[in-house]
């Protein structure tokens, strides 16, 4: 004999939970819920813009070039179903761009149909992506690690800065604007690395597959010339030659501040 199913039953609202259930649906998507009573509607309409308002400028600003390049219709649409649909989990505004991230990620995996929102760049989330990097590196608390000018030997134990971030991206993401947006996945990857300074700015500059994995391999805490040696037979070249050039671009990441001393 099957034992007895037991339905749990939602908890009924309290009529104050009512009001706050109605008050949030109108401030994430007033054009299509009802304003919730008792409530003036002109302040209620104040609110509601100011709510949008906040959150749509910090991403713009953010994000200034993905919302060059989106015309104004479109942009209040995605952001108005990012208000509408995700939910946070961080209650820090700092926090916001991030959120914004993860749901478009999540957007770009529906099909179109099920949004009903206008398309979404492919490149979109990775130009995000690197626009966020600069806030990131800006508001990361300082690095443990000492800046020095002196050059670099083949034999210190070197590492990479706390506060370089070796960046890996499938579109040409420093580019792309108004008169540049790829429809397709170039064959060949942008290497890019971001990086704050002694000076606490944020800077960016190109990179390659090679320099960013000998940097890999020195932040594993790998001697020089095991890096050096590593990459030699990687890419099959000369071991003499790769030091020589090894060491080389390590002293000038170094002088970047994007290497620095263990």
């Amino acid at each position: 004999m099957l034992p007895d199913v037991i339905v749990a039953t939602p908890p009924k609202l309290l009529p104050f939970q009512d009001i706050q259930a109605s008050f949030a649906a109108y401030i994430r998507d007033p054009d299509h819920n009802p304003m919730p009573p008792g409530i003036e509607e002109r302040r209620m309409r104040i609110y509601a813009g100011l709510f949008y308002n906040n959150i749509e400028s910090f991403i713009a600003k953010t994000f200034g070039v993905f919302r060059e390049i989106t015309s104004d219709e479109h942009w209040y649409l995605l952001v108005r179903d990012f208000i509408r649909e995700h939910r946070a989990e961080s209650p820090y505004f700092t926090q916001i761009c991030e959120e914004f991230m993860q749901y478009l990620d999540e957007r770009m995996k529906r099909p179109r149909a099920a949004s009903g929102n206008p398309p979404i760049p492919p490149f979109a989330l990775e130009l995000c992506h690197y626009e966020w990097v600069e806030m990131a590196l800006d508001l990361a608390p300082d690095a443990d690690c000492e800046f020095d000018d002196e050059p670099v030997r083949v034999e210190d134990a070197l590492a990479l800065s706390p506060l370089a971030w070796p960046l890996r991206y499938a579109y040409p993401v420093r580019r792309i604007g108004s008169d540049y947006q790829p429809t397709d996945t170039p064959d060949t990857p942008t290497w890019l690395i971001g990086w704050r300074d002694r000076e606490h700015r944020v800077r960016f500059t190109a990179s390659n597959a090679t320099t960013i994995r000998l940097l890999k391999l020195i932040n594993e805490k790998r001697t020089c010339q095991d890096a050096f040696g590593l990459i030699a037979e990687e890419i099959d070249a000369s071991p003499e030659r790769v030091a020589e050039t090894g060491l080389a671009t390590l002293n000038r990441l170094h002088s970047q501040d994007i290497v620095v001393r263990r």
